[in-house]
């Protein structure tokens, strides 16, 4: 009868360690994914802060911006300046006019930017800076967005500094557009778009 009891009293206790362990292993579950949630939650309310400053779309480093309203400047900004750049900013070579057009500027506008781009190829522009020989590069003066409406209209005013052997020149450049907010993409890292994109002044100074 004791052997019973003892086996009985032994069987209990295993069953109450087995009780006690699987409660210890579903707190700490409880706890971890509680964790997971909140590391996850506070890491996605870091990354919304979080911006990417570009170089001719190139990734350069990542600066961090509270303020929204200041991370929307600096973020459509940053798409207008880097897409005049690639679309503007010319070398004698063709590859790399291709490159940075077709390979980049392109994907950050819409069909408006390759109308322009399909004109200017009619016109053999840039196989005649190539074989000119000369460089030109943008210069930005100003970018005003007007934010009251969406999509947002702006404005942008440059120069183009043209190199020719050991002379500069400048022409105005001055163009306008809406940029519209799209998914960003690996071609489009700023989930932007500019769209109805016209030139509107490029006249030798």
């Amino acid at each position: 009868m004791d052997g019973n009891y003892k086996i009985f009293n032994d069987l209990s206790k295993i069953r109450t360690q087995s009780n006690r362990i699987l409660y210890i292993s579903l707190i700490l579950t409880a706890s971890c994914t509680l964790l997971n949630i909140y590391f996850g939650y506070k890491t996605n309310e870091s990354a919304k802060h979080r911006f990417y400053l570009l170089d001719n779309g190139q990734k350069l480093a990542a600066i961090r911006i509270d303020d929204p309203k200041r991370a929307r400047d600096i973020l459509c900004e940053g798409h207008l300046k880097n897409f005049h750049e690639l679309f503007f900013s010319l070398e004698p070579d063709l590859r790399f006019i291709k490159r940075n057009i077709e390979g980049k500027a392109l994907y950050m506008i819409d069909h408006s930017g390759k109308r322009l781009y399909n004109r200017l190829l009619d016109q053999n522009y840039y196989q005649d800076v190539a074989k000119s020989d000369y460089s030109i590069e943008v210069e930005q003066d100003s970018i005003s967005i007007d934010y009251s409406s969406y999509p947002f209209a702006f404005k942008f005013m440059g120069k183009q500094k043209i190199r020719k052997n050991e002379q500069t020149e400048y022409r105005n450049l001055i163009t306008s557009g809406f940029l519209l907010e799209t998914t960003s993409t690996p071609n489009n890292l700023n989930g932007l778009k500019i769209i109805r994109f016209h030139v509107l002044e490029n006249n030798d100074l």
